[in-house]
Parts: C-alpha cells; structure tokens; sequence
C-alpha cells in the first residue's frame, strides 16, 4: 500500500476510514494524467466517492453546462474545495483552459 494521507479525511494508507470503517485506498483517477496522479496520491477513495455524489449535488443546483468553460472552471473550484486542495483557483484554470473536445 503506498503511503499516502487523504487531505479529506486525514486518514492514512491501509488505515481504517474515520467515518466508513473501511480500509483506505487511494481513489482511481478517471484519465491518467499528471493532474490526476497527484490528486490520487491525495485523496483515498471512500472521500472521491463521496466528492462524486456531491459533484451531482452542484451540477444539479447550480445547472452547469460542462460544454461552457466557466462552468467547468466552477466545478474543479468546487471539488478542489471539497477534497481539501486549496482553494482550487490555479488547477481548477489550468484543467479547465486546457480543455479540448474530443476529436472523432
């Protein structure tokens, strides 16, 4: 298990989850990336599942278009914000200028 400690909860790895009981892991990131690579060093997979049930909660409330850059640049604010990695200013812009439909 490597060593890692959730900027969330605080719990180590292999530890037991404060508020589930279960054994922390770190979370599986959705690309593999730089970006991702550091947010799965920091941050263990009970808290991204429950970043991922809040992350409905604030599209839903604030109606974000993830099509519209600035709603994109919101959203990373928000999980930033919500997993415990600063204030989410500087990589929520750098992932959301950085953002290009796919190409098919």
């Amino acid at each position: 298990m490597s060593d890692f400690v959730c900027k969330k909860c605080g719990a180590q790895g292999g530890a037991t989850h404060p508020v589930s009981g279960v054994p922390t892991e770190p979370m599986t990131p959705p690309v593999v990336n730089k970006y991702w690579s550091a947010l799965q060093d920091s941050v263990c997979s009970v808290c991204w599942d429950e970043w991922k049930e809040m992350e409905i909660k604030i599209i839903n409330e604030y109606r974000l278009n993830l099509l519209e850059r600035d709603h994109r640049k919101l959203l990373k604010k928000h999980m930033n914000d919500f997993l415990g990695m600063g204030d989410g200013s500087t990589s929520a812009d750098a992932v959301a200028a950085n953002w290009q439909p796919e190409q098919k």
